[in-house]
């Protein structure tokens, strides 16, 4: 067909979003995360139109890294999980929720799993020129937390061009609670924080190249946002240099 490509595996390639959706609210494994990420580096800048992407489960388990074993045992629910899944974007007081996917198969004769992106998603990763934002696939592929994914995206797109500034931000926990739709989730606040953010910023510092500080803020006592300070994280950038010229090096 056409329309249906083998995906490509690599982790160099960049995810491209509309902003509007990494504010919004999403609720998801860790793995299907990635998976969806991996599906959205596909999307060209030339395209106009979404595609069908076909890929062997064998090839997609080593470069996730997940046991091979592990993913054909649990192919059908992850590939039934994610057709269910939705994004949650804010409109005023209300949301407006759109489905991940439009096809998501596995094939057990031919092992194959075939994955296309809805067409309710096509505007925020089609034909973007502002009010988007951009990260590389190896950043986010190889963190052990998805409020790790999600806050490495929110703070990424906080950033905008300032990348390689120490920029600011502080945002709510109310704000927090939404993005990670944690809203009835974990009782106390800092409970919360605890099973999430802490974790994030210790995966953030560890795998990517941003560098994470993080500061409560009080009111009466009571923690009512979080203030981030963001750096670029020189010894990881240093790293994946010298692991990219490794690689070009071993190519020629």
């Amino acid at each position: 067909m056409e329309n249906e490509k083998l995906l490509v595996l690599n982790d160099q390639r960049y995810t491209v979003i509309a902003n509007e959706v990494l504010k919004g609210k999403m609720e998801m494994t860790l793995t299907e995360a990635k998976l969806l990420r991996l599906l959205i580096t596909q999307v060209a800048k030339e395209d106009k139109d979404l595609k069908t992407y076909t890929v062997n489960i064998t090839q997609l388990a080593r470069f996730m890294q997940i046991r091979k074993n592990n993913l054909y045992r649990d192919i059908e629910d992850l590939i039934s999980n994610l057709m269910d899944r939705k994004i949650c974007i804010r409109d005023g007081k209300s949301w407006n929720k759109f489905y991940w996917l439009q096809q998501a198969i596995y094939n057990d004769k031919t092992h194959m799993v075939t994955l296309m992106l809805s067409e309710q998603i096509k505007p925020f990763v089609l034909d973007l020129n502002k009010w988007f934002t951009q990260y590389k696939l190896s950043e986010i592929l190889y963190l052990d937390s998805f409020y790790a994914i999600r806050l490495y995206e929110l703070l990424q797109c906080f950033l905008g061009e300032s990348y390689f500034k120490k920029e600011v931000f502080e945002i709510s926990i109310l704000k927090l609670r939404e993005y990670f739709a944690c809203e009835s989730k974990y009782k106390t606040t800092r409970d919360f924080l605890i099973k999430t953010v802490s974790i994030a910023i210790r995966e953030i510092n560890a795998k990517t190249e941003l560098s994470v500080e993080s500061e409560y803020i009080k009111q009466k006592n009571k923690i009512v946002s979080v203030k981030f300070t963001v750096m670029p994280n020189f010894e990881v950038i240093k790293k994946n240099r010298e692991k990219q010229l490794q690689q070009k090096s071993t190519d020629i």
